[in-house]
């Protein structure tokens, strides 16, 4: 199961509150975040996203992904470990991330 930890208490409202999320980014943006979220919170390791939304996973940098919503916000995240998982080249190790920290819910331009 991966776990969650946020960059900020307002991202945490949001994303662990419908009422707050549906003030903030709409009815419809709120319902698709918590579906995610859930999504998110049943898989075993972080790697696993990429089997259930392949075409809406996008890599913003070696340390932080983010995760396409269709009602046009990206969930950004990066592994929440203190010590980061990583692989023999020293390269961050999705496979071994069971602990994410959401950075920012942005807007899309389309």
């Amino acid at each position: 199961m991966v776990e969650f930890t946020f960059a900020t208490t307002e991202l945490r409202g949001i994303c662990e509150n419908r009422r707050r999320a549906a003030a903030a980014i709409g009815v419809q943006a709120a319902h698709e975040l918590e579906q995610r979220i859930a999504d998110l919170a049943a898989l075993a390791t972080v790697a696993d996203l990429a089997s259930l939304f392949a075409g809406n996973i996008i890599e913003r940098s070696p340390l932080e992904r983010s995760i396409r919503l269709k009602t046009g916000y990206d969930l950004v995240f990066r592994a929440g470990h203190v010590k980061v998982p990583q692989t023999s080249s020293g390269a961050l190790d999705w496979a071994k991330v069971s602990r994410i920290k959401f950075i920012a819910l942005e807007a899309t331009d389309g």
